[in-house]
């Protein structure tokens, strides 16, 4: 008796916290997964237990879309006491969009990128109501040599995408990736900048192997993440869509898994969490402690930062070894013409031995008369030093004979 006044209690409260928020109504999974079953599809391919939180889009507070990760089925899913399930979609199993971002604007259905076994398709589809099937929306200025899809989320008009670029058959050398955004008005790709890295690591980062996770539910500035665990809890995470952070707080560490009765959702900055009996707690997308963060954007940008810097450094060093290499060159270039010119002056010196010469005549043997008085009289000395320390001739100045103001230079 007292469990069925709480209960009314609660659904009071409920329908009176209804008229300021945003309240999606319960999701009975079991009385949903037993009218799917009757479309005689395969459980293994659908894998409702566990990937069905994932899968889900919510159209408003009653209606939700259901695909099923990696098939083009699509069910949509009236929410009640009594739920109704319409299978929508003609297509059927695909096997290339595990993983895939399945996302909602402007009331239309996309679902973009996704992996299969042995294949990824990079692309982005939509659900055609009237046709009954996905179509696929050309994406321009899309690089041509995109190999998957690896990170995605929506931000007001933009998708924005972290993407990875195939290398050529047999490379061991770094992944090219590139950051960028597709506008959803035009369908325009418009890169931001790209980078080279070794492993994906630095993609998902903090344990979580897929950045979706489990359970998702999108609003228009955030979406909350939940990933299963093995002992039945589950870690949330609330993403920034504007600033790209990914956050784990104390206040959503304190929260319990979802199981469609209970249910974790958001309204503007607000987080509000349904207990299995219809209690309903909010807080600020910023309550509690930040225990850890990843802030996309930033990390990728480093991984650019990085590679700059490396070849900022590369450069650096190549270039001061480039100009060691012309300054011994060229060092070497004018030992090697000083020290032939010498050798022809030196040869023009041998041909006259036993003579005595005046200044000028030794100064147009050295090929210096064209210079200033001063700079002849200091090449004249220096050259004459070194023909005499080269020992094949000896050059002495000594006094003219008709003048002893004045030197001629005697050669022998």
């Amino acid at each position: 008796m007292k469990k069925k006044i709480y209960f009314t209690l609660a659904l009071l409260f409920m329908l009176v916290y209804s008229s300021h928020s945003y309240n999606p109504k319960i999701i009975d999974t079991l009385k949903i997964h037993q009218q799917i079953k009757k479309f005689g599809l395969d459980e293994k391919i659908l894998n409702f237990k566990v990937n069905f939180f994932e899968s889900i889009v919510f159209k408003n507070d009653s209606t939700i879309y259901y695909n099923p990760d990696g098939t083009l089925h699509l069910f949509e899913i009236h929410l009640g006491v009594s739920p109704v399930v319409h299978k929508i979609s003609k297509s059927i199993h695909s096997g290339h969009n595990f993983n895939r971002n399945l996302f909602l604007y402007k009331e239309t259905l996309y679902s973009y990128g996704g992996n299969g076994l042995f294949n990824s398709f990079p692309g982005i589809i939509h659900f055609d109501p009237s046709l009954g099937g996905w179509l696929e929306n050309k994406i321009k200025n899309y690089p041509f040599d995109i190999n998957r899809v690896v990170n995605s989320w929506v931000n007001g008009d933009s998708l924005i995408v972290l993407l990875s670029h195939t290398n050529e058959w047999g490379s061991t050398s770094k992944v090219k990736y590139s950051f960028g955004e597709i506008n959803l008005k035009t369908f325009e790709y418009l890169e931001h900048f790209n980078f080279k890295d070794s492993s994906p690591e630095f993609i998902y980062g903090h344990g979580i192997d897929k950045f979706r996770g489990n359970y998702n539910y999108d609003s228009e500035l955030y979406s909350l993440h939940g990933y299963f665990k093995e002992d039945g809890g589950c870690d949330y995470r609330i993403f920034d869509k504007t600033a790209g952070v990914l956050k784990r707080t104390s206040k959503l560490d304190a929260l319990k898994r979802v199981d469609g009765f209970s249910y974790l959702y958001i309204e503007g900055s607000k987080i509000y969490y349904r207990d299995t009996l219809g209690a309903i707690e909010s807080f600020d997308v910023n309550s509690g402690t930040v225990i850890d963060s990843i802030n996309y954007p930033k990390k990728y940008k480093s991984k650019v930062d990085n590679n700059q810097q490396y070849i900022g450094v590369s450069f650096s060093v190549l270039a001061i070894i480039f100009l060691v290499f012309i300054k011994t060159r060229k060092k070497k270039t004018k030992t090697n013409h000083t020290t032939q010119e010498l050798a022809d002056i030196e040869n023009n010196f041998i041909n006259i031995k036993h003579t005595t010469i005046t200044k000028e005549k030794i100064d147009d043997l050295l090929g210096i008369s064209h210079y200033s008085y001063e700079t002849i009289k200091t090449k004249r000395s220096s050259m004459i030093n070194k023909l005499n320390q080269n020992g094949k001739i000896k050059i002495e100045r000594i006094r003219k004979e008709s003048d002893k103001r004045f030197y001629d230079y005697k050669i022998s």
